[in-house]
């Protein structure tokens, strides 16, 4: 299941870049998120090249029906990988849900708008390879991201002014 979301930046894109390529960014983020035990696992930064591994523990906080409860039952160990071509401004991020039969992604692309601003455009993909069930619990990984878009965001621009 294909998702687009796009994210606003009221600084230009090569301070909203120099801010994705920041591994302290992270950390910073997950922790005004309200994530526990957040661990960079992995992070390299050589030249245009960004990337960093960090696992966290996040609430499942969204309702689930039944049929989803035996797939979700409480807090949930979190593994995610984001990658930047810092040049390109363009990037990928994959997040691996410890547990669950689930393929969650997205492609990312920033890019200036008028008057100094910046876009991040990603494009999400979520699988899930359950028969029957798989696109009704996509359907809620979709609505839980949407969901959570907007602490997100805010999280991203209160980092940014510091930058």
């Amino acid at each position: 299941m294909k998702h687009e979301q796009k994210q606003t930046f009221d600084k230009p894109p090569e301070t909203v870049i120099r801010m994705f390529g920041d591994r302290r960014y992270f950390e910073r983020k997950y922790e005004l998120l309200g994530f526990r035990d957040i661990e960079v696992l992995e992070h390299e930064a050589a030249g245009d090249r960004f990337r960093i591994r960090v696992r966290y523990t996040a609430g499942a906080d969204i309702p689930l029906p039944d049929f989803a409860r035996k797939f979700v039952s409480g807090d949930i160990t979190i593994v995610q990988e984001d990658r930047w071509d810092l040049a390109k401004k363009t990037g990928r991020l994959e997040v691996d849900l410890r547990g669950l039969p689930v393929k969650v992604g997205a492609d990312m692309a920033l890019v200036g708008l008028g008057k100094g601003g910046a876009a991040n455009t990603l494009s999400w993909d979520v699988r899930c390879s359950i028969p029957l069930v798989g696109g009704k619990l996509e359907k809620l990984l979709l609505a839980d991201i949407e969901a959570k878009a907007d602490a997100d965001l805010a999280a991203s621009r209160k980092i940014l002014a510091d930058y």
